[in-house]
């Protein structure tokens, strides 16, 4: 049985933790920041740099990350035995919260429960949830945290507070209790004279109590204020109450019960999730209307999703349904303006056309009334953007709105409360259930590897799917195959049935966008990658990047685009087929010799970062307006590479394609030193052999060795060792050939590898000498740190452990003298090994212990566990345990293997 542990974590107030009833005494500023920042985002990642940002208000020292490491430590050893709850999880760190143990979770929980209640007309149920979730606060959000970054949080949470205890302060009214309400109404009126729902509140219990003039002296208040500060009257229902106030009677509206839905998809498949989504809205109704703005691309599915929720949903709504097209992506007729369709509206409320009012503000305001106390559906089909819809909006709270664009309606979600239902592709299985459900199970099942394709070919889009499958039921003796033929052939001109056409859904897409946002998709449409940066987008257009950065925003709201992290964008593959088929030939290998010198520049940034002792590159000058990335540290390089390797891979395949030899060549070369130092052999191999194709059109005899030098290298470390050979020999000739000693150095410190590999270290020591010697003629001192290094590690490993101590000390010396941390770190940590077989177990920990901080100064993580694990043999008792603790972290935060054999370790009895 698992006894969980009680944890309490409190934000709405000073930052306080509970663990089993005690108060942790968390100490220091920065630890309760670091902890603020975890908690409020429970259980999800908040990567190092945003951390760092915030520590250190926004200039983190170089030191950032090694004392942001510290911090989180102390924070586990303060937390005891619930210090598991924080975890490392690249890119930064998190907290693990279970249900009801932080107080902001709870309190939104109690406050939406309050709401629904009040919603049900469960009036004191509400109140008591309500005040519950007030009970909660005890100040100002984490009120001991100085951090002006924190200040849009804080704000967030007592916007949250206060309009809980506006939702109390409706439900103790509702129970009759007015009196006891208008001190504090007062109060809070002196501190908002501009919330129209408080003052509201305070005129109704006013009223209640007798005092009609005073109340009515607070419409006219708040009207001036309004007035004169903001150019606006008081909204609809603060006018309705002065009228209810001034009268005491209101309008009677004929009711009629509209049913105005067309008819659903009879084949509709999948998104399930989606549906849930939507059954989700009618469970919290706690904002004054929701609309679920269901955004995506051309073809995505909006409307056949919008319908068939609402033909589920319908009963759950008696007061009945309006449906209207708002035109806004039609290939050949306008949007519909917000007036034209409030008519449509109004017609289907039962208004007769005498009665409509001619403004737009004006038919607002009565469609809003007569949907006061109604619970209604109502879907806004294919919206052009937020302020077509806004007019739209009912302005009670039991009405429900569905909305379908291409735009993603940020302004709804801004100012009125939307829930964005952004649509994806079809997964292949709903894609394949939509198929057979078109053209029968049978047939499908007949052609398996044709299906199969179609359903790649239409990467998910349910239009392109639906055509396909129109085509095929239209064309019943033709095979699935055929249909593939089609498709190979021209993609777009076969998603054509009848009068529906993708490419014209897709260029209905682009009538309103700017000139740049339209240029700019155009050219993505000649990515190969998975997706692009601001950087590369920049580069790509040789614009600045602050306009780059407008038009992919112009673009993600169009659907066009997809932020699929941030700063980073996705384009469907049908969509970005159309993309480039705007774009003339000319343009098009233009944009791509422009994106690949992005890429080329900023790899060769990346990599020297990376490995800044290394042999140079020669991408040449940036061509106009590329603005290569940069990156400051090696782990920035490391994650930059990570991170872009699928893009690079697809550029790097592209240049070779159209022939860019020498970016080929150079992109090559910068990746290389990622792809060592992260032992990706297999993508080494890969690209120094399209490399050495360059290197061989453009007959360049020094890049030729460098690329047989590398396949060798990917070889051997992937045990080839007949074909690491054959390379390595034609690199050491050619380098001979050139005299080129630098060269020779390289490839006889890969020899040497080679050879110790597969058993044969004296012969290693033979080439390790050798480069050792090629380095001092080409005086290339970073060259000669490593091959110093390499020879007293193979004396090492012939068991010559003096011999050894002398040559890595003079390693170690020349290393230090470069500035080269990585080469000195190496060297002590052989230093390390051979005192460790002299049995000298202190030197060899002491020798051990610098390696590691020079490794952890290089940013190099997985040498500094490696190190950690021998200092850790070195050891004994307590102080071995820490040290493979520590390399165990690393591994698994590397997800690296060799965490297994630590862990084996940590499993032998003590010593």
């Amino acid at each position: 049985m698992v006894i969980r542990l009680a944890i309490e974590f409190r934000l709405l107030g000073p930052v306080q933790v509970k663990v089993a009833g005690e108060v942790v005494v968390l100490g220091g500023g920065q630890r309760t920041t670091l902890l603020t920042l975890l908690l409020l985002r429970p259980n999800r990642v908040v990567e190092v740099d945003r951390l760092a940002s915030v520590l250190w208000g926004g200039r983190p020292p170089k030191t950032a990350r090694s004392a942001l490491q510290v911090r989180f430590s102390q924070l586990r050893k303060l937390l005891g035995e619930a210090g598991d709850r924080l975890v490392f999880r690249p890119p930064g760190y998190l907290v693990r919260v279970e249900p009801d143990e932080l107080d902001v979770q709870r309190f939104d929980r109690l406050s939406d429960q309050g709401r629904h209640r009040l919603g049900a007309g469960d009036a004191l149920g509400a109140a008591d949830l309500l005040r519950e979730a007030l009970g909660l606060w005890h100040g100002d959000p984490f009120a001991d945290v100085e951090a002006p970054e924190l200040a849009d949080h804080r704000i967030r949470l007592v916007r949250r507070r206060l309009a809980a205890n506006a939702d109390r302060l409706d439900a103790d009214l509702r129970l009759g209790r007015h009196a006891a309400l208008i001190d504090e109404l007062a109060t809070l009126v002196t501190e908002h004279p501009l919330d129209e729902r408080l003052r509201g509140q305070l005129m109704l219990a006013l009223h209640r109590a007798g005092r009609r003039s005073e109340a009515l002296a607070h419409y006219r208040d708040i009207r001036h204020r309004l007035v004169d500060r903001l150019g606006l009257e008081p909204g609809e229902e603060l006018r309705r109450l002065e009228k209810v106030i001034l009268t005491g009677t209101t309008a009677a509206t004929t009711v009629v019960v509209p049913a105005q839905l067309p008819a659903g998809q009879p084949h509709f498949v999948g998104r399930r999730d989606d549906l849930r989504r939507l059954d989700g809205l009618l469970r919290d109704n706690t904002v004054p209307v929701i609309v679920s703005a269901i955004a995506g691309s051309a073809g995505i599915g909006k409307t056949t999703l919008a319908l068939s929720w609402a033909q589920r949903a319908g009963a759950r709504f008696p007061d009945g349904q309006l449906y209207v097209n708002l035109r806004g992506f039609e290939p050949d007729v306008p949007p519909m303006a917000p007036a034209e369709a409030l008519r449509v509206l109004l017609d289907g409320l039962g208004v007769p056309p005498d009665r409509v009012p001619y403004g737009v503000d004006a038919r607002s305001s009565l469609y809003r009334s007569l949907l006061l106390r109604r619970r209604m559906l109502i879907l806004l089909d294919n919206a052009h953007d937020a302020a077509q819809v806004r007019p739209l909006l009912p302005g009670a709270p039991r009405s429900l709105v569905l909305v379908t664009s291409r735009d993603q309606m940020a302004g709804l979600v801004a100012t009125d409360g939307a829930r964005l239902l952004a649509l994806d592709v079809f997964t292949g299985d709903e894609a394949r259930e939509l198929l057979a459900g078109r053209i029968g199970v049978d047939r499908a099942a007949a052609e398996p590897g044709a299906l199969d394709e179609i359903v790649r070919r239409c990467a998910g889009l349910p239009l392109a799917l639906a055509i396909v499958a129109a085509r095929a039921a239209t064309r019943p003796g033709q095979s699935l195959a055929g249909l593939v033929a089609e498709l190979r052939g021209d993609e777009l001109n076969a998603l054509t049935a009848g009068d529906v056409a993708l490419r014209a859904a897709f260029a209905a897409s682009y009538r309103n966008l700017s000139d740049g946002a339209g240029r700019l998709v155009r050219l993505i449409g000649c990515h190969p990658g998975p997706d692009i940066t601001v950087a590369a987008a920049a580069s790509l257009t040789a614009c600045h990047p602050d306009d780059t950065r407008r038009w992919l925003s112009e673009l993600v709201r169009a659907s066009l685009l997809t932020e699929s992290a941030p700063d980073r964008f996705t384009m469907h593959d049908l969509l970005r087929i159309h993309a480039r088929e705007q774009l003339p030939g000319p343009d098009a290998e233009a944009a791509l010799v422009q994106l690949t010198d992005h890429y080329l520049q900023s790899a060769c940034t990346a990599a020297h970062t990376l490995v800044p002792d290394g042999d140079p590159f020669a991408p040449g000058e940036p061509r106009p307006g590329v603005r290569p990335e940069r990156v400051t540290t090696a782990e920035q390089a490391l994650n930059w590479f990570a991170t872009e390797q699928a893009s690079l891979l697809a550029v790097f395949d592209a240049a070779a394609t159209a022939g860019l030899d020498r970016h080929v060549a150079e992109m090559a070369w910068a990746l290389a030193r990622f792809f060592d130092r992260t032992s990706r052999y297999p993508d080494l191999a890969a690209t120094q052999e399209r490399a050495l194709i360059a290197a061989d059109r453009l007959g360049d005899r020094v890049r030729q060795a460098r690329a047989h030098r590398l396949i060798g290298l990917a070889a051997s470390r992937q045990a080839q060792y007949d074909r690491a050979r054959v390379h390595l020999d034609r690199a050491r000739a050619l380098s001979q050939d050139l005299g080129d000693h630098a060269a020779q150095g390289h490839t006889g410190m890969t020899l040497a590898q080679l050879h110790a590999r597969t058993g044969s270290v004296r012969t290693a020591l033979d080439h390790a000498k050798r480069a050792y010697a090629a380095f001092r003629a080409a005086g290339h001192r970073y060259g000669q740190a490593n091959s110093l290094n390499s020879i007293g590690w193979y004396h090492a490993k012939l068991g010559h452990y003096r011999e050894a101590l002398d040559w890595c000390t003079r390693a170690v010396a020349l290393a230090d003298e470069l500035g080269d941390r990585r080469s000195a770190a190496g060297g002590w940590d052989s230093l390390g090994y051979a005192h460790h077989h002299l049995g000298d177990h202190e030197r060899a920990a002491s020798c051990y212990r610098r390696a590691v901080g020079l490794y952890a100064e290089a940013g190099d993580r997985y040498f500094e566990a490696d190190t950690l694990v021998n200092l850790g043999d070195s050891l004994t008792g307590r102080a071995a345990v820490e040290a493979w603790e520590q390399a165990l972290q690393i591994f698994e935060a590397l997800d690296n293997p060799d965490a297994d054999r630590v862990r084996d370790r940590l499993r032998r009895p003590a010593q």
